[in-house]
């Protein structure tokens, strides 16, 4: 119960001196937004971190690719008539994986685990294979990229400052 003020002005304490409720949440909430947030514990891949990329494509002349950076994962990319514009980074925390079918390993991201889904299994050195589930009508279609990864001394120097800026933990 909140004590009634005697004026307009409201007061945070009960009449028996107690903070209200509110007041109470309020501080708790700004205290937990100055916590620094715990750094992203490394996510298990059965692949090496990096720049994948389709397995039809030169290391040194690559514009776009999928990144995995120990704790995230997705797309790298320049964009434009000849690959000028960018780097456009879309890469997204992994917040849990697990082994499924055919040897894959399925990520999910932000907690969220829907009809969709995105695997990646390692079929070789430095080769892998990603698949992708989207939800299409009354099925799940499914795409699978060969990828090949292109270690980073390999790799354009644009594309490696690139890595560096937006995935510097990939750059290593």
């Amino acid at each position: 119960m909140i004590a009634r003020a005697k004026s307009a002005t409201m007061t945070p304490l009960r009449a028996d001196g107690r903070m209200t409720m509110r007041i109470v949440m309020l501080t708790l909430a700004a205290i937990a937004s100055c916590v620094p947030a715990m750094a992203q514990l490394a996510i298990k891949l059965p692949i090496a971190k990096g720049l994948w990329t389709n397995d039809n494509q030169k290391c040194a002349t690559v514009r776009y690719g999928y990144v995995f950076d120990g704790t995230r994962w997705g797309s790298l990319y320049f964009y434009g008539p000849n690959g000028n514009l960018g780097p456009a980074a879309e890469l997204r925390p992994i917040t849990q994986t697990r082994v499924v079918e055919g040897g894959f390993t399925q990520m999910q991201f932000d907690g969220y685990d829907g009809a969709g889904y995105f695997r990646v299994k390692a079929t070789g050195t430095d080769r892998a294979l990603y698949r992708v589930g989207a939800p299409f009508r009354e099925e799940i279609q499914v795409l699978d990229e060969p990828l090949i990864r292109c270690a980073l001394q390999t790799l354009s120097p644009k594309m490696q400052a690139a890595i560096r800026r937006h995935a510097p933990a990939a750059a290593k």
